[in-house]
């Protein structure tokens, strides 16, 4: 069966203003002129101008021009943005299982808002009881765990800072061979980090007990014991 073409719409006036605000403050701080970057990417004035008012985004090859001719370097990022949820990620299966296993006690919600409008961040899950306000960020695989936990702890910060609590927060991954081994590389960081364990997790989520501290929390498949 053919795979099914899903076509995204590209927001070209917000990529065209953000490129043009990088583009001015990047020859700001190299003191050039316009003509002066043109000729050191080898493109004409008109078109620098043309980028600095947003009229237009070059091609990629052409703003990696325009980078190294203001002595900076292109950089390429994938930022989480509306459209992308648990159930498209496939995290759903292990959010349901921490949720049929928590206690009355705990009101559990999911996707829920960090902060105002234009943060568009979400934590994934969010228990709300007489214990606290506990965090639960799911990750199927832990490709970068140092990026997935700053991630993590930036959306904690702004949820105490919007609600005015104390907020626990919890890495909640598949118990899976590979991402065992991603947490034995980097243990160090983990016991640090996040010291509380994933027993210990499942007995709060469970009881509606108050976590003392952050961890990890492994989620095997519904049908398998996982506390």
């Amino acid at each position: 069966m053919p795979t099914p073409r899903v076509r995204f719409a590209l927001p070209a006036d917000k990529v065209a203003a953000r490129f043009a605000r990088e583009l001015v403050a990047a020859r700001a701080v190299s003191g050039l002129t316009q003509r002066q970057t043109a000729q050191r990417a080898r493109v004409s004035q008109a078109l620098i101008s043309q980028v600095e008012r947003g009229r237009t985004v070059p091609s990629l090859g052409v703003i990696g021009r325009l980078a190294a001719a203001t002595g900076h370097d292109l950089v390429l990022r994938l930022y989480p943005a509306d459209g992308v949820r648990l159930r498209d990620s496939g995290q759903l299966g292990v959010a349901e299982t921490i949720r049929a296993a928590s206690a009355p006690t705990w009101q559990v919600r999911l996707e829920v808002p960090v902060g105002a409008a234009p943060d568009r961040r979400a934590v994934d899950m969010v228990f709300d009881g007489p214990a606290g306000l506990l965090a639960v960020e799911v990750e199927r695989a832990l490709l970068d765990l140092q990026a997935q936990l700053r991630a993590a702890q930036l959306k904690r910060a702004a949820m105490a800072e919007r609600t005015g609590r104390s907020v626990g927060l919890v890495i909640a991954v598949p118990d899976t061979r590979r991402n065992r081994a991603a947490v034995l590389a980097h243990r160090s960081l983990v016991a640090a980090a996040l010291p509380v364990p994933s027993k210990r997790i499942w007995a709060c989520v469970g009881s509606g007990a108050a976590l003392e501290g952050d961890g990890l929390l492994w989620v095997r498949s519904p049908s398998a014991a996982a506390r």
